[in-house]
């Protein structure tokens, strides 16, 4: 049985990630389920000390600095009703590749889970089949507009609201 400071942080916690357009995986065994939705959007980034910034051979402060790819989604969450943008490096996107190759994306929502403690660079993602797509949840995910995430990625000002127009089906994960 949980005690009441166990049950007051994992409230918390679910509060945290509630609300903000990224899917927020922080800690180990974290999950989500949702699927995926829309093209991705990649490119390359340098860790600044304290977020991405794409990466520029032309900009000094990226020169001795090695780029690393980072891919961006739109993440129909359906516990909130909600797109959301999952994002994730090569190890990630190479997963989603394969279940994509599988199971295909327009299919099935998704559960991400979490492995690894936060901060933790070996940390990895599982990503399994759920459940399929039922009608009903294809129309929801059809009625919520994705990001656009070329834009969300540049910071532009606006860059949360959804501007691509609403698709009819999901077509194609993570903070670590």
């Amino acid at each position: 049985m949980k005690n009441s400071w166990d049950q007051a942080k994992t409230l918390a916690d679910k509060h945290a990630n509630q609300g903000g357009i990224f899917v927020r995986l922080a800690n180990d065994g974290d999950k989500v389920v949702g699927g995926f939705c829309g093209e991705p959007f990649a490119r390359e980034v340098v860790w600044t000390g304290e977020r991405y910034e794409t990466y520029d051979a032309a900009n000094s402060a990226h020169s001795d600095k090695r780029p690393s790819l980072r891919v961006m989604l739109n993440f129909f969450v359906p516990a909130e009703n909600a797109m959301k943008v999952i994002e994730g490096g090569t190890s990630w996107f190479k997963d989603v590749l394969k279940v994509r190759d599988k199971y295909g994306l327009d299919k099935w929502i998704f559960e991400i889970e979490r492995h690894g403690e936060a901060g933790n660079p070996k940390t990895t993602y599982s990503i399994l089949p759920e459940e399929k797509l039922t009608d009903e949840l294809r129309a929801r995910m059809a009625a919520v507009e994705p990001h656009d995430l070329e834009r969300l990625a540049s910071g532009e000002p606006g860059d949360a609201a959804p501007t691509q127009p609403a698709r009819t089906a999901p077509t194609g994960p993570i903070d670590p």
